[in-house]
């Protein structure tokens, strides 16, 4: 793959409003399942990483606890951002921040 596949989700993620957010992320970590299903060559550490961040917002409105998520720490800022964008818009709870934190962030003190 030319592009990073990491590159090419934080782009497409960062233009859409943080409304178009949860419904995107449900496509795309159903096709990178998928392309793991099909045992598609794709960076499998990018691809982790996003369905793990996928993953969480799916479920982050329940504000249940989740298990620690270990991701390339290139990966954290952007995450981290889409969380704030959208807390800010309004469709998640301020929770998810802290928790975002939590499962997120206490990797890498760990490493």
């Amino acid at each position: 793959m030319g592009v990073q596949l990491f590159d090419r989700f934080a782009e497409m993620i960062q233009q859409m409003p943080p409304k178009a957010v949860l419904r995107a992320v449900q496509l795309e970590k159903q096709m990178l399942e998928n392309d793991m299903a099909q045992k598609r060559t794709l960076p499998m550490a990018e691809v982790r990483s996003i369905v793990a961040f996928c993953s969480f917002l799916e479920n982050a409105s329940g504000t249940i606890s989740a298990p620690k998520i270990s991701v390339p720490i290139q990966h954290l800022g952007f995450y981290r951002t889409t969380i704030k964008r959208m807390v800010d818009g309004g469709e998640l709870p301020n929770e998810t921040r802290v928790l975002f934190e939590s499962v997120f962030s206490a990797m890498m003190k760990a490493a």
